[in-house]
């Protein structure tokens, strides 16, 4: 799990991939998902949509989204 694309465990291009928001969505750990919700967020994605791609509740994008300051 070393090089170019991972940091500190974080598969990058896996979080790519999910973020594209094309194709079959790849398992995410949470660190990765957390990420996700983050590079989402800042291409404009809502919380419904985040959710809906990673498989997860709103509630949990908006609460991710609020420890990271960002608004939900």
């Amino acid at each position: 799990m070393y090089g170019a694309t991972w940091d500190n465990g974080v598969d990058l291009v896996a979080v790519e991939r999910a973020a594209l928001c094309r194709g079959v969505c790849p398992d995410l750990n949470e660190d990765e998902q957390r990420r996700a919700v983050r590079v989402m967020t800042e291409a404009g994605k809502s919380a419904g949509v985040i959710a809906g791609r990673l498989g997860m509740s709103d509630r949990t994008v908006a609460r991710w989204r609020d420890e990271m300051g960002h608004s939900s």
